[in-house]
């Protein structure tokens, strides 16, 4: 793979890190599948974050990996440097010590490598309401900033503060209006890596609060599959309606290539069977598109990040393999 030993040696010799040669990356994410990376070093601070950017800067491949969800990698795995932010990342500064009334929105700030459900529900339990669209969201903070994560008509433009951001020039805080927000999307300078993130976030009943995180999670358990092997949604939500009910509407529910499945629960969720290979699982969102732009003239766009190759649907040329703008 295309990483030299003398950068291996560099990355090695970094205080604060720790580095792993052809490395598995399956166990990452949370649909198992896909090859090894060249390298994968993990970082312990933003020092040391900072430092091996600045070794990565010579042109070398990198991506920063988060809680692996939203994410599928190569078979053939990924030419170039996985980075990942190590525990230290997990926490939360400036949590009220009991909930109560308070004039205007409370600032917390949290590490990016922080899980998003468990955040929203510490927040929920302290009384600070916003996150309650997140409390069923997987993946870490850093990555649902970088992919706008959402669900029931919010998302995480409305509710963060700043970013503060890493590269190889050093960290800074970010506001959040000077970054550019889509859906699913948010542009991050290029070479930049998330590692924590201020959110404003509003006082409230935490019993209310609560509540309302309860009837969330229960309408995700009958809508979503549980206890499975995913990344989560396939395809982003074109403008006339829910990939999932296109899909569905094309007869494709629970069809199969090799170890991979289309949910037979929600159809824009793939589901690794236990021997899936990411071939398998391209097949299959292949299928998709194809059927549904056969059956009702929708083009679907992923959703999930593709990292060591291309969509079935791409050139060559299109294959994610320079630094990217997101963590997954």
């Amino acid at each position: 793979m295309a990483v030299s030993s003398d950068l291996i040696q560099a990355l090695r010799a970094l205080e604060g890190s720790r580095v792993w040669v052809d490395a598995p990356l399956a166990p990452f994410t949370t649909i198992g599948t896909g090859g090894k990376a060249a390298a994968l070093v993990t970082v312990v601070d933003t020092s040391a974050l900072v430092a091996a950017l600045n070794i990565l800067d010579d042109g070398t491949p990198w991506f920063c990996l988060g809680a692996g969800t939203d994410l599928l990698i190569a078979d053939e795995g990924y030419p170039g440097v996985v980075v990942k932010l190590d525990d230290s990342f997990h926490y939360f500064e400036g949590m009220p010590s009991e909930p109560g009334p308070s004039e205007g929105p409370v600032t917390v700030t949290v590490g990016a490598g922080t899980l998003l459900p468990r955040f929203a529900a510490v927040a929920g339990e302290a009384g600070l309401a916003g996150l309650e669209f997140a409390c069923g969201i997987p993946g870490s903070v850093g990555g649902a900033v970088a992919t706008n994560a959402g669900a029931y008509g919010s998302s995480m433009a409305e509710v963060v503060q700043e970013v503060e951001l890493a590269d190889a020039r050093g960290v800074s805080w970010v506001p959040v209006v000077d970054l550019t927000w889509s859906y699913r999307r948010c542009c991050l300078p290029a070479g930049a890596v998330v590692t924590a993130v201020r959110f404003a976030l509003t006082p409230g009943d935490p019993a209310e609060i609560m509540k309302r995180h309860r009837s969330i999670l229960q309408q995700r358990r009958r809508s979503h599959p549980q206890g499975v092997r995913t990344f989560g949604c396939a395809f982003m939500n074109p403008s006339g309606g829910g990939a999932g009910r296109f899909i569905e509407a094309a007869g494709l529910k629970g069809v199969r290539r090799g170890g991979a499945e289309i949910s037979r629960v929600h159809a824009n969720f793939l589901v690794n069977l236990g021997d899936a290979t990411t071939a398998d699982v391209l097949a299959l969102m292949h299928l998709m598109r194809q059927e549904v732009e056969r059956a009702d003239n929708v083009l679907l766009e992923p959703e999930v990040r593709l990292l060591g190759t291309c969509f079935p649907w791409e050139s060559s040329s299109a294959a994610s393999q320079g630094p990217p703008d997101t963590h997954e």
